[in-house]
């Protein structure tokens, strides 16, 4: 009778859920999100920047951009933040701008001052958008999608505008660990990805483009 009872209670609780909540903490394994690359990306429409005059889509052409959502108190982002800054500083000069994108979790106002002082702490110094209501994250990954319910995507665009590679959660990093076999061969891929959209000359920038 026990059983029951829990089991009832369990019922309710779950059928009293608001509908279409924010994810708050991933269950379940991180969606690939193959089927978006080669798709043009998304306009973005981040609430303000930190550290850098606001960037668009459009203003980027001819650049390769990575996105990476991140936010605080969470690990795989501590991972994987100084590894994308690492990136940032090595092909800067190569036409790579990297985006860390804060997204408060759950949403909530967070001064521009914390979120900069997070990302020193984590070890981020590129350039910081803030998606406080999670409208861009909607619009790239979640919305749709009712079973995704990882936050700390990646987006890697190529100099045209188009969807190179993604990562749908999660940490990516180098590592000889073989605990870390998958977050070493994910990092593998976003460096292939990576060097193929920098080794390619996108319109906007071949010679007479206007």
């Amino acid at each position: 009778m026990r059983m029951l009872l829990s089991l009832g209670a369990a019922i309710l609780i779950v059928a009293a859920a608001p509908p279409g909540r924010r994810p708050q903490a991933a269950t379940t394994g991180p969606d690939s999100g193959a089927e978006l690359i080669g798709r043009p990306a998304p306009r973005w429409t981040f609430d303000r920047w930190i550290g850098t005059e606001p960037m668009t889509l459009e203003k980027l052409r001819g650049k390769v951009v990575l996105l990476r959502w991140w936010t605080e108190g969470c690990h795989f982002c501590s991972t994987t933040l100084p590894v994308v800054d690492r990136l940032r500083k090595a092909d800067q000069a190569s036409g790579l701008v990297v985006i860390g994108v804060f997204h408060p979790k759950p949403p909530h106002p967070v001064s521009d001052k914390h979120i900069l002082a997070v990302a020193r702490r984590i070890g981020f110094s590129g350039p910081i958008a803030v998606d406080g209501t999670w409208s861009t994250l909607d619009r790239y990954w979640l919305d749709g999608h009712p079973e995704r319910d990882w936050t700390s995507v990646s987006f890697l665009i190529d100099r045209e505008g188009v969807i190179r590679w993604v990562h749908g959660g999660g940490e990516y990093h180098p590592s000889r660990d073989p605990a870390h076999a998958r977050c070493d061969l994910e990092y593998r891929d976003l460096e292939k990805a990576l060097s193929a959209a920098l080794a390619e000359q996108g319109q906007g920038t071949r010679r007479g483009a206007g």
